[in-house]
């Protein structure tokens, strides 16, 4: 470091960054609580998003620093400077904050692109026909090349080839998408180091071979580089990448060694003086941390490994990354895909055959487009190659290791464990060099009895290396059971309960929302991925409406494919067997190979630790609707216990008064979203709970929850929970009391 100044530098200020809180660098909400929006919004549009549905807009009348992004409905026939007013039918959002663990930040994701409010609107009218120039070629170059690739290329492949080569990932779909991130080749999709050297390496080597001076290659190379950024929209990767190659092509121009560690941190330190809340963000932290892994792990591994043949050199190269990124990886996405070395040795070198074939086939196209699909079949046979290697690396045996969301006490430690054995290579390279001054005046026998001296010890320290590296994949790869834990998620207007119990058996009671769109993408499955649940053992639904299913529609389609959440057995009520949407449900159950059983009163769940039991409803009774019908259970865990109740209303509950039976509890799931046609006096007088939990989301339409019903509670002197005000709720217990939190 003493040597490299800014790599400590670097080090230093990413550090405090990221330790220090996000808000310190956001921006200030330009709609505060209880102030209205305007009635109109102007603004300059200073980017169009690939597709021309969105733009962003500056220097607006609700801030003259922030941007606000557009979308549109349909494509818009706007060009970059133009200044727009948006009149209305337009709606102004604040990104929203995460309200579940491991829900998707987006505010912080949108605060590090300066984007402030999302707005969707209809129409925009034009005010100022201003253009500017060089923002609005770049835009027509990538959509008219986006044009190409969808006349090249097969639906199946122009989402992949519009990733790796324009950054535009607006045609690539979820499962393909989902094939590239779970085997471990998502990296590909993001226009990276690989990417700017094949622009501009490629060129700048080529003109010095034709025998240019070295400033007459590299400035085209380096102009060539810039516009590749700027054309690709120039993510944080890329932009780490553009950076270091300019310093590479400077230095060489300037008769200077390149550094590619001080390279880096000078990226760093430019991305992070920019915007310091990069420091937070996976895209940066793995960009920056791969080149770590290439620049420090790699060598100290070669000096214990050594590797001649370029296939252990590359399986230490693809080590080196993952040893430096694994954390990252496992905090920011709560998964690992096993087999990723393996498969990234396979694919990483056509990557280059990819690319140039790619590129060629769109060059091809402005001059023959026949010609054009000769590269273009044979970029589309890599592409084709590189699916069905990501789908049978997910089919082997544990392809994606599911290992939760990790304390950070285990990251700080692995990393502390990485950093000694760096230090520890540094120290033996430099007595090493010592050994080699003093071996200089021995005699060549001399010297080669003492390296064999020193050889046991050379398969000593690969022991030991090889068991380090063990245990610290280990330390975070493996989950040791969690305990008891029942868990209300944030779904809005609707309802997701998720319960594992002691011993590990894990419950998903109803999935879905009616103001959250894909629930259970992008809400419930995230969070079973931080709890480290790969597997689900039951999915119990208390009755069929959309608010309590559409999430677990979205699980029963993924859990089919490889590499997905798997589900042992789906549990319905007789009504919901009957009705359409219950049958839709039992079908994507029996394709996606899902176990599918009746529930109705005295059918009990009971593992070593806890059980469920069903008191509601009951077996040939006919009910007049869905919520009639709801399944009500009740979870003992030693003597701790709750009652779960669906959206059952006044009715249902003294039906099941009538029946009788113990049914106080220490926690009430509050009826039909906290509704006044539940949760009556007479049940609280007999349920009686210390807390009571409702499930409704914010503005909802319905009213939820009902004032009536909230005074009943406070009359029964029970503490009341809200999703809509606290976010995800999480209860753990002992089997004797239990202990109520917010979990984000």
């Amino acid at each position: 470091m003493r040597k490299r100044p800014l790599c400590l530098a670097a080090l230093l200020l990413t550090l405090v960054f990221l330790f220090l809180p996000a808000r310190i660098w956001m921006n200030p909400e330009p709609l505060p609580e209880g102030r209205e929006g305007p009635e109109f919004l102007t603004g300059e549009i200073v980017r169009i998003e690939p597709g021309g549905k969105a733009v962003s807009l500056k220097r607006t009348n609700l801030s003259d620093t922030g941007i606000i992004l557009v979308y549109f409905n349909a494509e818009t026939q706007f060009s970059v400077g133009n200044t727009i007013r948006i009149e209305k039918n337009f709606e102004l959002r604040e990104p929203e904050k995460p309200t579940n663990p491991g829900q998707f930040d987006a505010r912080l994701y949108y605060q590090t692109k300066g984007v402030e409010l999302l707005c969707f609107a209809e129409e925009a009218v034009l005010i100022d026909d201003t253009v500017r120039p060089a923002a609005q070629f770049f835009y027509g170059l990538r959509k008219e090349l986006g044009i190409r690739c969808r006349t090249l290329f097969a639906e199946k492949y122009r989402g992949v080839i519009g990733a790796m080569l324009l950054g535009d990932k607006t045609e690539l779909s979820d499962e393909t998408q989902e094939i590239y991130q779970k085997s471990g080749m998502s990296h590909l999709l993001a226009i990276s180091g690989l990417h700017v050297s094949i622009f501009g390496m490629t060129l700048y080597r080529l003109l010095r071979r034709i025998g240019l001076p070295f400033w007459f290659s590299g400035i085209p190379s380096m102009l060539l580089v810039l516009s590749y950024g700027c054309l690709t929209g120039m993510s944080t990767s890329t932009a780490r990448a553009v950076i270091m190659f300019l310093v590479s092509v400077i230095a060489d121009l300037i008769g200077k060694s390149y550094d590619m560690l001080s390279a880096l941190a000078f990226a760093a330190l430019l991305l992070l003086a920019e915007q310091p809340l990069y420091a937070k963000s996976a895209s940066f932290l793995l960009s920056f941390g791969a080149v770590v892994g290439i620049g420090l792990v790699y060598p100290a591994l070669q000096e214990i490994f050594p590797a001649r043949k370029k296939k252990l050199q590359a399986i230490l190269f693809s080590l080196s990354v993952q040893l430096m990124t694994l954390p990252m990886v496992v905090n920011f996405y709560y998964e690992v895909p096993l087999y990723s070395v393996l498969l990234n040795l396979i694919v990483i070198p056509l990557m280059s055959a990819l690319m140039f074939s790619g590129i060629l086939a769109l060059a091809l196209s402005f001059l023959s487009p026949g010609l054009a699909r000769l590269p273009a079949l044979f970029c589309s046979a890599i592409m084709e190659l590189y699916e069905k290697l990501g789908s049978l690396f997910l089919g082997l045996p544990g392809s994606v290791l599911r290992c939760g969301k990790p304390e950070r006490w285990k990251l700080v430690l692995y990393y502390l464990c990485l950093v000694v054995f760096l230090y520890w290579r540094h120290r033996v390279r430099e007595e090493k060099r010592k050994r080699t001054a003093e071996a200089a005046s021995k005699s060549e026998e001399a010297e080669e009895e003492a390296e064999n001296r020193r050889e046991p010890f050379l398969i000593q320290k690969r022991l030991a290396a090889a068991a380090g590296f063990a245990f610290l994949n280990l330390l975070l790869l493996v989950r040791l059971p969690g305990g008891f834990l029942f868990a209300m998620l944030d779904v809005g207007q609707g309802e997701a309960l998720f319960l594992r119990m002691k011993s590990g058996t894990t419950v998903l009671i109803d999935g879905g929302s009616t103001s959250v769109s894909k629930v259970g993408t992008y809400r419930i499955l995230p969070f079973l991925k931080t709890e480290g649940v790969g597997r689900l053992d039951y999915i119990l639904v208390t009755h069929t409406d959309r608010d309590h299913i559409s999430g677990i529609e979205e699980l029963l389609e993924q859990s089919g494919r490889p590499g997905c959440l798997k589900i042992g057995t789906l549990l319905l009520s007789e009504q919901s067997r009957k009705e359409e949407a219950g049958e839709k449900l039992a079908k994507l159950a029996y394709e996606a190979g899902v176990r599918v059983d009746t529930l109705s009163r005295g059918a009990v769940l009971r593992d070593d630790s806890a059980s469920l039991s069903c008191l509601y409803p009951v077996r040939g009774e006919e009910y007049g609707d869905a919520n009639a019908a709801s399944v009500v259970l009740r979870l003992t865990y030693g003597e701790f216990s709750m009652l779960l109740t669906g959206d059952l209303e006044k009715e249902g509950e003294e039906k099941i008064l009538e029946y009788g039976g113990g049914l106080s509890c220490d926690i009430l799931k509050a009826g039909h979203h906290g509704s006044s046609t539940s949760t009556s006096e007479e049940w609280l007088e007999t349920v009686s709970p210390e807390l009571t939990l409702i499930s409704c989301g914010k503005d909802n339409s319905y009213g939820h929850p009902h004032e009536e019903t909230l005074e009943r509670l406070r009359e029964a002197e029970s503490q009341i929970l809200i999703t809509m005000e606290e976010g995800a709720i999480g209860i753990r217990s002992d089997g004797t009391g239990f202990r109520a939190a917010a979990l984000n």
